[in-house]
């Protein structure tokens, strides 16, 4: 009877364990992959307005030598 026991004690030891380490896991995994969204939509919205500084200053001594 005491190796049962022994048996369910551990048993329940590693599942309650294996719950908290899937539980930071996951809450790592859902912070770097926010994180990473968020870092996407930055760099291609710095993308954009480079773009358009590019060409607004491309753009801007073209009207000024037309007036």
């Amino acid at each position: 009877m005491d190796i049962t026991n022994y048996f369910i004690g551990v048993l329940t030891g590693v599942s309650v364990t294996t719950f908290f380490i899937g539980k930071e896991w996951y809450r790592y995994y859902t912070k770097y992959t926010i994180q990473q969204k968020q870092l996407d939509r930055v760099l291609k919205l710095n993308d954009k307005i480079k773009k358009l500084k590019s060409l607004s200053t491309a753009e801007t001594p073209n009207l000024n030598a037309g007036i």
